[in-house]
């Protein structure tokens, strides 16, 4: 059966097209414009690595599909730069500030940290004030929870069940830190990859029981598969504080514990569209190429 091609329609998607694709043109031009104008260059991880311009997007019923050149498979997501830009800063700013603390212990005494265990209740403080204004830079950007991808929406969903234990304050913190978490995964691919990767690999009943040790013994696998020594380095100051921090605040080990067990690790798995897009990256090994190099 012939199909028959209106004129009229296939005009306006031309149309359509030609304007997204002016847009993009003119989006570039704004940014050589900030380059030039900044004082301190683009580092060279600011650099954009793989530029595939956009055909399509489309709105199903849950989710956003954005198809690229190049690409057989959409992309789960709309990488719109603002949102990225901004997710971008939450997480170089609470790994800076992980970071600098750690390094600044390091240079100490090590009968210090006897005489700083009093300030553990400022720390707790301190994270939810960190998780209230991190929320505050998202809030204006927040995302339809039905558009978020599926791995993202599972995770929300999972939040968004409340445990029996918790109370008014408690809650609210716990909703902030999704909707934190959940932007910073759906505008970051390298982290939500990572997230999907490890994820499937946990054990939820120990989760439940020991939610310590299997947020470690999950930080440590990831590590295992990074591949540069800046990123290995970065989880190293997370299990430290895992390992330390969440043996002490119990309130964040619970909301932990229970959002992360009661995950259905069917929907975080790395389909063929995901794959497709994560094979690119050169700076991790995921569980399906190591499957795939031992198949080889």
């Amino acid at each position: 059966m012939t199909e028959i091609i209106d004129p009229k329609k296939q005009e306006q998607e031309a149309q359509a097209y030609n304007e997204f694709a002016q847009y993009q043109q003119n989006m570039r031009l704004m940014q050589e414009i900030v380059r030039e104008m900044k004082e301190i260059p683009v580092l060279p991880s600011e650099q954009p690595k793989d530029i595939n311009p956009l055909t399509k997007v489309e709105l199903p019923q849950e989710g956003v599909l954005t198809y690229m050149e190049g690409f057989e498979h959409p992309y789960k997501g709309f990488p719109f730069y603002e949102f990225v830009d901004k997710v971008d800063f939450l997480k170089k700013f609470s790994r800076a500030i992980i970071s600098g603390f750690y390094h600044e212990l390091k240079r100490k005494n090590p009968l210090l940290f006897i005489t700083l265990l009093p300030s553990l209740w400022v720390a707790k403080s301190a994270v939810r004030a960190g998780v209230h204004v991190a929320h505050k830079q998202v809030e204006r950007f927040l995302v339809k929870k039905q558009r978020y991808c599926t791995a993202i929406r599972e995770l929300h969903r999972s939040f968004s069940v409340i445990n029996p234990d918790m109370r008014g304050e408690e809650i609210e913190f716990a909703f902030k830190l999704r909707d934190t978490m959940c932007m910073i995964l759906e505008f970051d691919n390298a982290y939500r990859y990572r997230f999907q990767d490890i994820l499937v690999e946990m054990n939820s009943e120990r989760m439940k029981t020991h939610p310590v040790y299997e947020v470690v013994r999950l930080l440590k696998l990831m590590q295992s598969r990074e591949v540069t020594q800046e990123i290995k380095d970065t989880w190293t100051l997370f299990i430290l504080a895992a390992k330390w921090y969440l043996r002490f605040d119990r309130k964040l080990k619970k909301i932990i514990s229970h959002v992360l067990s009661n995950l259905d690790k069917s929907k975080l798995i790395l389909d063929e569209s995901d794959k497709q897009f994560a094979d690119k990256r050169k700076d991790y090994t995921f569980g399906f190429m190591k499957q795939n190099n031992v198949s080889k």
